[in-house]
Formats: C-alpha cells, sequence, structure tokens
C-alpha cells in the first residue's frame, strides 16, 4: 500500500530522469525507489540494457560504473541498416548476408549481439571465433562505448555473398549522399532482372 501508483510508461519515466547527463544504474535505483518504484537492479539493467539496444539510451562505461544516459538524436544505427538491407537482398540468408556485410565494414569478427542489433537470426555458413582474435575485437567494441557479455559469441563469415555485399554498399552511398535522382532507374531495373535470372 505504500507504494505510489505511477501512470506514466517505466520507459517515459527512466527518460525523464536520466536526462541528458546520464545515471548509473544504482543512481537511477535509488531514484526509482524513491518514487515509489521498487524493481530488482538485474530487471532493471536488463531493461536499460534493452533500451540501448533499441537506440533509445546510450551507455557509457565510466569506471566502476556503467552510465546511461539519452540518445540524443534517434539515428538509426549500422546495425539497423545492414540488417534491412540484408533482408531486402537475400531474405532466406540475411543473417549470413548480415554477418559477411559487417564482417567487410569493421575488418573484425562479428558478435551475436550486434547481429541481434540488425535484426537477424544466427547465421549458418559461419566459424565461431575464440582466443586472441575474438578478445581483440571484444576489446576494440568497449574502447567505444558498445557493451558486449563477454559470453556473446563471436563469428566470421564462410560463404561468400560479396554480389549481396556490392548491392548493400551501393545503396549506403546512393543514400548517404541522396543521390536517388542521379541513378537511371531503367538500367538499374535491368540489372536487377539480369541478376534474378
Amino acid at each position: 500500500m505504500g507504494k505510489k501508483i505511477v501512470e506514466k510508461p517505466l520507459k517515459d519515466i527512466i527518460v525523464e530522469l536520466l536526462g541528458k547527463e546520464g545515471r548509473s544504474i544504482n543512481d537511477l535505483y535509488n531514484a526509482l525507489a524513491k518514487m515509489g518504484i521498487k524493481k530488482h537492479r538485474l530487471l532493471l539493467t536488463g531493461y536499460l540494457q534493452a533500451m540501448a539496444d533499441m537506440g533509445i539510451l546510450k551507455e557509457r562505461i565510466i569506471k566502476p560504473a556503467k552510465v546511461f544516459s539519452v540518445q540524443q538524436s534517434r539515428k538509426r544505427t549500422i546495425y539497423e541498416i545492414v540488417g534491412d538491407k540484408a533482408r531486402k537482398v537475400n531474405e532466406e540468408n540475411s543473417a549470413d548476408v548480415c554477418l559477411y556485410t559487417l564482417y567487410r565494414i569493421f575488418r573484425r569478427p562479428v558478435f551475436l549481439r550486434e547481429l541481434n542489433k540488425s535484426g537477424v537470426g544466427y547465421p549458418q555458413n559461419a566459424r565461431k571465433i575464440v582466443g586472441e582474435e575474438r578478445k581483440k575485437a571484444l576489446e576494440l567494441l568497449q574502447g567505444v562505448g558498445i557493451s558486449i557479455p563477454r559470453n556473446n559469441s563471436a563469428f566470421v563469415p564462410t560463404e561468400d555473398y560479396s554480389k549481396e555485399y556490392e548491392e548493400i554498399m551501393w545503396e549506403l552511398v546512393i543514400e548517404a549522399y541522396d543521390l536517388k535522382g542521379y541513378i537511371n532507374k531503367e538500367e538499374t531495373q535491368q540489372r536487377k532482372l539480369d541478376e534474378s535470372i
């Protein structure tokens, strides 16, 4: 009976509490508790991670704490864009196409968390990476503030999807530089027809 009844969704309350500066998980937990919202720390941590994965929040590691803040402008991530393009060019093998594309762009193994952020499933044509190569990739991502669980699998592609990669990269350049008006649409449609035969 001592709990306050909160009418706003938890997501909105968290966004308000975090503001531009952000807060640590512990700080946010205490602020929510003062409002009468009692959530277990592990549940809160998972909720914040999910919001970060969706691009609502940004996470930074300021040792010893992980600090979450509101993502100021919601731009689509490279993961979302490549995932969408992979599904568009090869729906059946979208996870493998996405893995191949991210591997070629980043020139390192790709973690399952990154594929999840892309919205594709588990790759079928991939080799799991362990040891020093995986450790280097993990440290690289942590260095730019991307949190990857230590037990998250890392992969490299084993099949060649260079045709799909080329198509995705072509579309990325066209969209990034707003070049749609420069493109010969008849030639593009004919090329797609030729490739499908």
